[in-house]
C-alpha cells in the first residue's frame, strides 16, 4: 500500500491533577515548542459535621481543587506520539485522557 502525500498523526492530552507541581513536571518533560493550555480549575467544596452526636452548629469545611491542562503534538512519525503516550504513563498524579488520530495530506 502505498501513499502519494504524508499521514500525519495528532495526540491530543486532556491531564488534570489535585498537585499542581506533578502538572509542572508534565509540561517540563514537554518539548519546549509544544503548545499547551491551562484550563479551568476544578473546585468541589463539601461540609462535615465534627461531631456526629454531638453539636450540629460545629461544621468543619474543605474543599478540593483539580488543575487542568491541555496539550497537542503533531508528528510524521508514530513512534513519536508512542514516546509521548509512554511518558504520561509515569506521571503518579497527573489523571490523562489521550486521543489519537491521524489525518492523510495528499
Amino acid at each position: 500500500m502505498s501513499f502519494s502525500g504524508n499521514l500525519v498523526y495528532k495526540c491530543e492530552v486532556w491531564s488534570s491533577s489535585v498537585n499542581i507541581k506533578s502538572l509542572k513536571l508534565l509540561l517540563f518533560l514537554l518539548p519546549f515548542f509544544q503548545k499547551y493550555r491551562g484550563l479551568s480549575i476544578n473546585i468541589k467544596k463539601f461540609t462535615l459535621l465534627k461531631s456526629p452526636l454531638g453539636n450540629k452548629r460545629s461544621k468543619d469545611q474543605f474543599e478540593k481543587r483539580a488543575h487542568r491542562v491541555y496539550f497537542y503534538v503533531e508528528s510524521n512519525k508514530p513512534s513519536n506520539i508512542l514516546a509521548y503516550v509512554h511518558i504520561l504513563t509515569f506521571l503518579n498524579e497527573v489523571k490523562c485522557k489521550v486521543k489519537v488520530s491521524n489525518k492523510f495530506l495528499g
